[in-house]
């Protein structure tokens, strides 16, 4: 991975696809129920536009999807500037075809071109900065000679497993709330044990942001997804998960960092993290106070041991850990750990790009469905018209962070019977949380005048 010490002098390639625990999970595993959302996957694939805060001027990202030449407009006026690729053009005629093809959901280093690698020659490599280390990451890394490593596929897969956090858990003497199962009998087993207390969670060994993860709160449900689990059984799938208690919080937050191939490592962030109800919603760089808490509760040198274990494991690259605050004060140092990039850290990237002018951003998004004729540009007319928009001349508001995210179901080859569903990205830019939740209700009337539904 990219090591911070050399991120001025190497220039990068920055890319990557998300959900990458979908590519990480062994396929022979039995899944929970989830009913298939090719909408919400298309968004997801177009996530990869959210990385360009990793990207100096000299940088390249390469996206799955061009962002809108507005919003590389926009960037330019805020002095945000990065080389830019992108596989599909979703303004272009060409795009229906490329959105119905099978191709369009392969890895994006598997999208991108095998000759020819972007930035990448004998004189001045670039670095490779993946969102995430994939099969094809791995296999494209191969082809030429970058400035950096990257870790083992197998060490990368193992070091995400919600199975490996719970070991890690234990081998650093903390507190492991969660109970492997490893078949249906065990989960039912295990499960009406926890329901005895409360209600637990079902957690996929790579499940993410709520995808993977079921809240089990009666005896009923719980009946329904082990006789669904021995039916998966029974046709040759083995059962693998993690059961949690759902424990009691009072907040969500989560630390950024970057693990060395030497070992060493360094503290990137702590951002706060606002879910919706076991989906992620959101990034806020935390103030100081808490984080001197925090220090005060070992947080981070518990955190540290969790990483000397990682490295020992043959792991480097950038870590986020999930953790959270309880109802009556416990510090959950580890709730989940994530060995890639992550919301957080781009958030943290964003808030390095406000500091020239004194302010922080909150990172969140909007669900929304589309008219017919929906453009971008008007969106980001329709914000200027409201002052709204974030500009240098107006150092607050609502900064747009991604065009494919909002669009990529709109098009001919996306186009679902109902208005096309996407996601709005933004960073909404106040200093006090009561004026961010304002800003975000007058985008929320900005876009309900252009005719856009808003999901809550």
């Amino acid at each position: 991975m990219l090591s911070s010490k050399s991120a001025v002098a190497v220039r990068k390639t920055v890319m990557g696809t998300f959900d990458p625990e979908t590519r990480w999970r062994d396929p022979l595993l039995s899944m929970l129920p989830r009913i298939p959302d090719p909408e919400r996957d298309r968004i997801v694939l177009c996530m990869d536009e959210l990385l360009f805060p990793l990207c100096g001027p000299n940088d390249i990202l390469y996206t799955r999807c061009r962002i809108d030449e507005a919003l590389l407009d926009y960037f330019a006026r805020l002095g945000v500037s990065f080389h830019h690729r992108g596989v599909v053009d979703l303004t272009s005629p060409e795009a229906e075809e490329a959105l119905r093809s099978q191709d369009f959901a392969s890895c994006i280093f598997k999208l991108a071109p095998q000759d020819g690698i972007p930035g990448c020659n004998a004189d001045k490599p670039y670095a490779l900065a993946p969102y995430a280390i994939t099969e094809e990451a791995q296999e494209y890394a191969g082809k030429v000679v970058f400035a950096n490593p990257l870790p083992d596929l197998a060490v990368v897969k193992r070091v995400n497993s919600k199975l490996y956090h719970h070991r890690l858990l234990e081998d650093t003497g903390l507190h492991a709330y969660g109970t492997p199962a490893m078949s249906a009998e065990e989960v039912e087993q295990y499960g009406t044990e926890l329901l005895r207390k409360g209600a637990f969670l079902i957690k996929d060994p790579f499940g993410v942001s709520g995808k993977g993860n079921l809240l089990i709160e009666s005896p009923s449900l719980l009946k329904r997804i082990v006789s669904h689990l021995r039916k998966q059984e029974e046709a040759g799938s083995q059962t693998l998960f993690l059961l949690e208690p759902l424990l009691p919080k009072a907040a969500d937050f989560s630390s950024q960092w970057l693990l060395e191939p030497d070992g060493s490592r360094e503290l990137i962030s702590v951002q706060r993290m606002i879910n919706r109800q076991q989906n992620y919603g959101g990034s806020v760089t935390t103030e100081a106070a808490f984080v001197n808490s925090l220090e005060q509760k070992g947080y981070f040198r518990m955190l540290e041991a969790a990483l000397r274990e990682l490295h020992l494991d043959g792991y480097f690259g950038y870590v986020c850990f999930d953790s959270m605050v309880l109802e009556d004060g416990e510090l959950v140092p580890i709730v989940e750990v994530n060995a890639r990039m992550s919301m957080g850290l781009i958030n943290a990237h964003l808030d390095r790009l406000l500091a020239g002018w004194s302010l922080k951003g909150w990172l969140t998004y909007l669900s929304v469905a589309l008219p017919d004729g929906f453009r971008f540009d008007r969106l980001l007319q329709a914000l200027e018209d409201e002052q709204l928009l974030f500009t240098p001349l107006r150092p607050s508001g609502i900064m747009p962070l991604s065009s494919g995210t909002l669009t990529v179901n709109g098009g001919p080859g996306g186009r679902s019977s109902a208005k096309p569903k996407g996601r709005l990205y933004v960073s909404v830019i106040k200093q006090t949380e009561e004026t961010r939740e304002v800003a975000l209700e007058r985008l929320k009337q900005v876009l309900h005048d252009l005719s856009v539904t808003v999901f809550h």
